[in-house]
């Protein structure tokens, strides 16, 4: 039996103090560094996240800017073809009320050689001044085809049809249609459009 002294107790104590606890110090440390990483890496998720949201409402505002302005670039392109048909349709209608006030000046002069032509006496036609007016009229009869004025085809016995002529005179009759007795001045068409009436006499037949 060994019989421990005041100096082996002590130097049983400074043994015990000696002896190292271990610490959860290291354990604690990298717990703590795995989870901030966790939180850094959700952070940027979500940041990234939002990011893309922010950049698809800008895509989506551009696209509908876009859409928005290919309406106006469109609609405005139809307004103007269609304005620019109307100033072309409203030009040809001028050019054509032109055309046709110069050529119903024109018509004064026809009738007068029609007249003339018409009531010519026959010792007459071998007269060289006769047959300088028979030449200016077949003449006015080439220039008023290429013009695309022609005579009205009317004639005695014709049914009259106020939207082609001009009755003057209407004369008593035993019938119900009325018909042209007498064509006193003669219609003219102006590319098959009336531009001035016969004058006729009417009568119900």
């Amino acid at each position: 039996m060994k019989i421990y002294g005041k100096d082996d107790e002590a130097n049983s104590v400074d043994n015990a103090e000696s002896v190292t606890t271990p610490v959860a110090g290291d354990g604690t440390d990298s717990q703590s560094t795995d989870a901030e990483a966790v939180v850094n890496e959700l952070g940027q998720t979500a940041a990234a996240q939002v990011a893309d949201q922010d950049l698809y409402e800008i895509i989506n505002d551009q696209q509908a800017q876009i859409t928005d302005l290919t309406n106006l670039v469109q609609h405005t392109r139809a307004d103007f073809e269609n304005y620019r048909k109307h100033t072309e349709a409203d030009l040809e209608r001028a050019r054509q009320v032109g055309r046709e006030t110069v050529v119903k000046k024109l018509l004064p002069i026809i009738d007068v050689l029609d007249s003339a032509m018409g009531s010519m006496p026959d010792e007459l036609v071998n007269n060289d001044w006769a047959k300088g007016i028979a030449g200016a009229h077949k003449n006015l009869d080439k220039m008023m085809a290429d013009l695309g004025l022609s005579r009205q085809d009317v004639k005695a016995g014709d049914k009259f049809d106020h939207n082609q002529h001009e009755a003057i005179a209407l004369e008593d009759g035993d019938g119900e249609q009325e018909v042209i007795s007498e064509v006193l001045r003669p219609g003219y068409l102006y590319h098959d459009i009336v531009l001035r009436p016969a004058m006729v006499k009417v009568t119900k037949k």
